[in-house]
């Protein structure tokens, strides 16, 4: 009994969209070309887009992750920190975009006129900060960041109407990326040689303290061997000795370390493809709008369709004020609507 319905359901909704199939169709070719025209008519944007790998410091590797990459195993360090992940978020942050929001550029298609970005962007409001935020988060909107898992590296692109301006914004993005790479990695390096500055100098006093101490033990008693207290000082005092002794060495080592690597360690990122004034436009994609739109129509089309086959149906069924409002309904649809349903 159930199959029965639903083969007598699925009838009556075939019988009514043939029904209505006039509307159906004239619908879905209205969005068919109007998604044509929407596609035909938006303006051609250009897109310029880099690849840069993040280089990490040469330190960031302990000897346990160098061990274990022989056996392929790959271990966390503090390197990681600085994986593409974080450059992909660097390239949205405010602090980057927001200098470049408030730069001018060379808009080399309108007789390279200098123009302010945010004038460019159309961003107009009275409010200064507002204005400024405004336009980080249309610049947030043109530009793309994503992570080349199998580089280990980063791709970013600009989008924009204007060639030049695309390239102009997309070569600013590298310089900014790389200006806050060096200084944040040089900023870290003077702090760690500073703090080990630090304690090479608490090391060496407390050094020198101990060498003191064991200075005047030597001094006051010079004749020691046969006493088994002061033989045990001594070797305690020369005990101490020894081992800031070793501290001390360590921190040395430690501080030269750091003053190089604070003049080698400038790292930079590796750009494997540098940003290209676009010369071919983006697809406007006007087929697939223009399918999109036919589809859009025709379902519309089938709505309407089901919508007044039950509101006729409704109005069979009812009385009084319900059919009054469907007499009401039935006066204010279109005509075209009327006469595609015959």
């Amino acid at each position: 009994m159930r199959q029965d319905e639903s083969e007598i359901s699925l009838f009556a909704l075939a019988t009514v969209l043939v029904h209505w199939r006039r509307t159906i169709i004239a619908l879905a070719v209205l969005g068919g070309l109007l998604g044509l025209a929407r596609g035909m008519t938006t303006r051609r944007v250009y897109t310029s887009s880099a690849t840069f790998i993040p280089q990490r410091s040469e330190g960031s590797a302990s000897g346990l992750a160098l061990a274990a990459s022989q056996f392929g195993i790959r271990v966390p360090t503090a390197g990681d920190a600085w994986g593409p992940p974080l450059y992909v978020e660097l390239l949205r942050s405010q602090s980057l975009l927001d200098p470049i929001a408030q730069d001018t550029v060379v808009v080399t298609e309108e007789g390279g006129r200098h123009v302010a970005l945010m004038d460019l962007l159309r961003i107009e409001d009275s409010v200064p900060e507002r204005r400024a935020d405004v336009a980080v988060r249309a610049l947030r909107g043109i530009v793309t960041a994503n992570e080349v898992k199998a580089l280990g590296a980063v791709r970013v692109s600009v989008t924009t109407r204007w060639p030049s301006v695309s390239l102009t914004l997309a070569e600013d993005l590298l310089r900014a990326v790389n200006q806050f790479n060096v200084e944040t990695r040089k900023s870290q390096a003077a702090a760690e040689r500073q703090f080990v500055e630090a304690q090479a100098s608490d090391a060496e006093r407390l050094l020198r303290a101990a060498e003191d101490r064991l200075q005047v033990f030597l001094q006051r008693n010079r004749a020691f061997a046969g006493s088994p207290e002061l033989n045990f000082e001594h070797d305690r005092l020369q005990r101490e000795v020894a081992l800031r002794q070793q501290v001390y060495t360590s921190l040395l080592q430690n501080r030269e370390e750091a003053r190089m690597r604070e003049v080698r360690d400038t790292p930079v990122i590796t750009v494997l493809e540098n940003p290209r004034l676009p010369v071919v436009g983006e697809s406007r994609r006007s087929i697939s709008k223009s399918v999109l739109g036919g589809f859009a129509g025709g379902m519309l089309g089938i709505i309407i369709a089901l919508l007044a086959h039950g509101a006729s149906r409704a109005r069979q069924e009812t009385s009084g004020a319900a059919r009054d409002f469907f007499r009401l309904l039935d006066e204010v649809t279109p005509e075209w609507l009327k006469r595609g349903a015959s």
